[in-house]
């Protein structure tokens, strides 16, 4: 499965509107392809200039990932994960 990415153009905006919603579409996308776990019970909002991605998953580790997958799309200091895993 191939991987389009769509780099985010933070500006005049805010980061608002189609350019967030590229880059939640590819960070989905990277997901989809790369992580191990269930990912449908996270969702992603805006927040501010920033992403926010928050729900639970299954897996030890998985925010991490999920953290580290977002900022190699989205730029470091630009994601907030908040994860929880229920065996952690």
């Amino acid at each position: 499965m191939a991987m389009i990415l769509i780099l985010p153009e933070f500006g005049c905006r805010s980061g608002e509107g189609a350019e967030f919603a590229g880059l939640i579409a590819s960070i989905k996308c990277a997901l989809a392809s790369e992580a191990r776990f269930e990912t449908r019970k996270l969702t992603f909002r805006v927040l501010g200039n920033c992403l926010v991605i928050e729900g639970a998953v299954d897996v030890t580790g998985a925010a991490d990932h999920v953290r580290r997958l977002a900022e190699d799309v989205a730029g470091a200091g630009r994601v907030i994960v908040r994860i929880s895993c229920p065996r952690d």
